[in-house]
């Protein structure tokens, strides 16, 4: 006769999908659609011959927002009682939320070099190899990302997640100040036009381009401080899909506000007669993506012309003969270097 053996239960542990994993794959699908479109958006009607290097940058942080908004969508769904699903979840952390953060401060960096060396080469000018090398401590942050890290399954099959306070701690110090600098260091020449400009800056697209950047890096600034500070307090122990949704949220604000500053809708000078105007139009579509096309008859502009426009408009103004002062101060303007050929 046969002994027959007592039933013996295991724990299966999380089997489908819980309600944190719906809301997680919702807001990955929801910032899919908002990168996809601003892709989109940006790339609609350009040409190879208007790409210069600042849109190149803006560009590929929408790929590399939206490249890890769908490997994030993916992972979520597989991460439960899946070590490798657990461990790409780390990896696609490190490598393109890592990657997007490094293309934001090579397109503020130039920015930057748009506003103070435009008539000198990139890599000529000492402040522009400088912040360079401030990017350099990142390749030491990424190393300790990858060294320093908890990816391990609860004993339920949850993916669990994150940085270590060695990782996680310089992270956050870095990404805060070399923000906080940058923005800084953007901002001075543009605030520095408005204070001695004698004409109605706020009128400007320069003075909206200036506010938009200010507001754009503060609300990155701070989703990007508060994502890091989870990590830290945390130590590092977040539930995978916790962690993945946080970032995705973070990129994709990150690329929503660059597509925010870089947009202007307003193709038109509202005030063609001023000539401090159309100079800072000429800058502001320079940092958007609204500047023409190169061409060898197009005027060109330099950053500094325009507080030599402003003195000279104003002498034009109290001058009998003033169209033909505008007209030599127009003509005097197109010895400066074009800004497409940065």
């Amino acid at each position: 006769m046969g002994i027959i053996s007592a039933p013996v239960f295991t724990q299966p542990g999380l089997v489908g999908p819980d309600n944190l994993e719906i809301i997680s794959e919702f807001i990955s699908l929801v910032c899919i659609t908002v990168l996809a479109s601003a892709i989109g958006s940006k790339t609609y009607g350009e040409k190879i011959k208007t790409i210069n290097y600042g849109r190149i940058m803006v560009i590929l942080l929408y790929f590399l927002s939206w490249s890890f908004a769908t490997t994030s969508a993916v992972v979520v769904s597989t991460n439960n009682n899946n070590m490798t699903s657990c461990t790409l979840g780390m990896l696609s952390c490190d490598i393109f939320y890592a990657g997007s953060k490094i293309v934001v401060y090579a397109w503020l960096i130039e920015r930057i070099h748009l506003v103070t060396a435009v008539k000198t080469p990139r890599l000529k000018t000492g402040i522009y190899k400088f912040h360079l090398l401030l990017l350099c401590p990142y390749v030491i942050i990424f190393a300790l990302m990858l060294t320093f890290r908890n990816i391990y399954l609860e004993p339920d099959g949850k993916c669990t997640i994150g940085l270590q306070l060695i990782a996680s701690v310089p992270l956050l110090v870095y990404d805060f100040l070399l923000n906080l600098y940058l923005t800084w260091l953007f901002m001075a020449p543009l605030m520095n036009v408005g204070l001695t400009s004698r004409t109605n800056w706020k009128r400007s697209r320069l003075y909206k381009l200036a506010r938009r950047t200010l507001v754009s890096s503060i609300v990155s600034l701070l989703i990007s401080f508060a994502n890091v500070l989870v990590v830290v307090i945390t130590h590092g122990h977040e539930r995978g899909l916790v962690c993945l949704t946080m970032c995705t949220v973070d990129v994709t604000i990150n690329a929503v506000v660059v597509h925010w500053v870089t947009t202007n809708r307003n193709n038109k000078s509202k005030d063609t007669k001023n000539k401090t105007f159309h100079t800072a139009d000429h800058m502001s579509a320079e940092l958007t993506f609204d500047a023409a096309e190169p061409s060898d008859m197009q005027p060109k502009f330099e950053f500094t012309s325009i507080h030599g426009l402003d003195r000279d408009s104003k002498l034009n103004d109290e001058d009998d003969s003033g169209g033909e002062s505008i007209r030599s101060t127009q003509i005097s303007q197109l010895s400066a270097k074009p800004l497409h050929s940065y």
